[in-house]
């Protein structure tokens, strides 16, 4: 008899070998670029480059988390965040970033230092939205949720950026761009202007959240001038909306499940499903690693 145990035997392959044991709500959003990623041992992907974009908004994320929740889930471990003293926090964070993700190049290297500046106001205005929602609720940081249908093989698991007794918070930063001056060797930092409808990408996070909590959902874009709150008065975070965009994320696993059986968990065979990777792509396939190069090589035939 074939059961769900024996057909996690298909997975085996991903991950180097060590297997995929869950599905991400982002994870799920391309077939190639998964397919390329999870194919890679863990240690890879924590190699893999990463600009100045995503440290800033990790660096602005997680100091106002620490600084505004009262718990903070790690794991299986639940701190209690004790430490509020703004300028220490601060640069805990952007220490632990620089040790992790170091610059990519001399122009990264730059906008990283330069970066500073922007993140300061921009965590005023995440304080600013998170007391807007939450009031004087009480919150925690980080807590994993999970969820799986009867259909699927594999849990959906992820983590609520903020989180109370009744409501929930996604935050999307939007760091400003590093930009060059006109016939000058100068660069200066662009505000990049907050979205005037939520992301759709967003929006099936923020579903996944909603399914599993049932609290009422916001979604938030902040930048160093301002922020944009999204609630359940926009269609995209109405219970029936989100509901919906969940049973879609849901389809969708399931159907790279079972693609991933029917293939007998074969990344070479996989990738003939896959569409060929956009090179091109700004920032997708921008800053490859030699092993991510390889692999594109042998799954899809191209020089990357």
């Amino acid at each position: 008899m074939i059961t769900k145990e024996n057909l996690k035997q298909y997975f085996t392959n991903f991950n180097g070998g060590k297997g995929l044991d869950h599905w991400s709500p982002s994870s799920t959003q391309n077939f190639t670029r998964f397919l390329l990623n999870y194919s890679l041992p863990q240690e890879l992907r924590r190699s893999f480059l990463i600009r100045y974009k995503a440290p800033f908004g990790n660096l602005t994320n997680n100091t106002a988390q620490r600084l505004l929740c009262e718990v903070l889930f790690q794991g299986d471990k639940k701190i209690t965040l004790e430490n509020k003293d703004y300028d220490d926090v601060f640069q805990q964070e952007l220490d632990e970033i620089n040790n992790l993700t170091p610059p990519v190049d001399d122009k990264d290297k730059l906008a990283r230092d330069m970066m500073i500046e922007a993140a300061h106001p921009t965590i005023k205005n995440v304080e600013k939205a998170v007391k807007e929602i939450f009031g004087s609720e009480k919150l925690v940081a980080e807590r994993y949720v999970s969820s799986k249908e009867d259909e699927m093989i594999h849990d959906i698991i992820g983590r609520i950026d903020y989180e109370s007794n009744t409501k929930f918070m996604e935050l999307k930063t939007k760091p400003p761009s590093i930009k060059k001056k006109r016939n000058k060797d100068e660069y200066y930092m662009a505000t990049t202007q907050l979205p005037t409808e939520p992301d759709p990408m967003h929006i099936k996070q923020v579903a996944f959240y909603y399914h599993c909590t049932n609290r009422i959902p916001h979604l938030v874009y902040v930048n160093e001038n301002e922020y944009q709150i999204f609630d359940k008065e926009y269609y995209q975070l109405n219970p029936k909306y989100l509901e919906d965009q969940y049973n879609l994320m849901v389809q969708r696993i399931i159907s790279w499940e079972q693609l991933i059986i029917f293939c007998k968990g074969d990344i070479k065979k996989l990738a003939n499903f896959a569409e060929p990777p956009e090179l091109n792509h700004p920032f997708y396939y921008r800053d490859l690693i030699d092993d991510q190069k390889k692999q594109i090589k042998q799954l899809w035939g191209l020089d990357a």
